[in-house]
């Protein structure tokens, strides 16, 4: 006999969480767990078209940089200022189904934190192997702060580096022990095409990849607009958005602080590098 609520004992003043839809369901899956993957999210088709743009992105900036220096950094599989390399990397930020979570978690406000290319070589150590937050606050917010959206390009899979995860660490400011991470922690594993949405300050990080092909990912940070970005995007971007769209919002271009008095004393609010209403 399948379970009711009414199977289940009630006590005055407890709540039940709301959870009618989809969205309900996996925004209590954030709320408790810290993460939530939503599959099928991206086509065969479309994912052909991401890796292709990704492996010359790759190539553009490994011939820039140099694998030394790369290395020597620990960018090594890193690609950076995506947006810059491919339109298709704009309109991944502005992806109606995932600011829908976006919206849902921290608001239509939100700005880009970091918009990263993950290119895990087979058999070569990287800077993401160890535990880590992509939000390190030594606190704990009553609201989310930061939010990602981790595009798994490639099959996650134990044997090609699997993003490993310790669910409910994000409800700690404290780094969880050895012995607790060892007993606790998972791996992902899901197909091509899924997202993988967790509070940044959820602990993780990247798995071994023990195939001969490399495993590819994008991780898009979304955070509260007053939160200094990675890179500075705006200047990035700068005459090549239409100041009036929703990506030009995303990428921080509303809410840069005027840089005097003059700047902020315009008769017209849509020309204030701070807009109203942003957060």
């Amino acid at each position: 006999m399948q379970d009711s609520f009414e199977s289940y004992q009630q006590f005055k003043g407890i709540e039940i969480a709301k959870n009618e839809n989809e969205l309900d369901e996996n925004l209590e899956f954030l709320k408790r767990d810290g993460y939530f993957i939503v599959t099928n999210f991206f086509s065969d088709l479309e994912l052909i078209t991401i890796r292709k743009k990704m492996d010359q992105a790759w190539e553009d900036q490994k011939n820039k940089y140099g694998e030394e220096l790369l290395k020597k950094i620990g960018d090594w599989g890193q690609i950076r200022g995506m947006m810059l390399e491919d339109e298709i990397f704009s309109n991944l930020i502005i992806h109606p189904s995932i600011l829908k979570y976006v919206d849902a978690t921290i608001g239509d406000t939100a700005i880009l934190h970091l918009q990263n290319g993950i290119v895990l070589h087979p058999s070569e150590k990287h800077n993401q192997a160890k535990y880590h937050k992509d939000f390190p606050k030594d606190f704990i917010s009553s609201k989310i702060l930061s939010f990602n959206a981790f595009i798994a390009v490639d099959e996650f899979n134990a044997d090609n580096g699997g993003t490993w995860i310790l669910p409910g660490s994000h409800k700690f400011a404290e780094m969880p022990s050895q012995a607790y991470i060892k007993k606790n922690q998972i791996q992902i594993k899901c197909p091509a095409g899924s997202v993988i949405f967790f509070d940044s300050t959820l602990w993780h990080k990247g798995g071994d990849n023990y195939t001969k092909n490399v495993r590819r990912a994008i991780n898009q940070q979304y955070s509260r607009p007053f939160i200094k970005q990675q890179l500075d995007y705006p200047v990035m971007m700068k005459g090549k958005v239409d100041m009036e769209s929703k990506l030009a919002q995303k990428l921080g271009m509303w809410t840069i602080p005027p840089k005097g008095v003059d700047e902020y004393r315009v008769n017209d609010p849509k020309l204030r590098t701070y807009r109203g209403g942003q957060g």
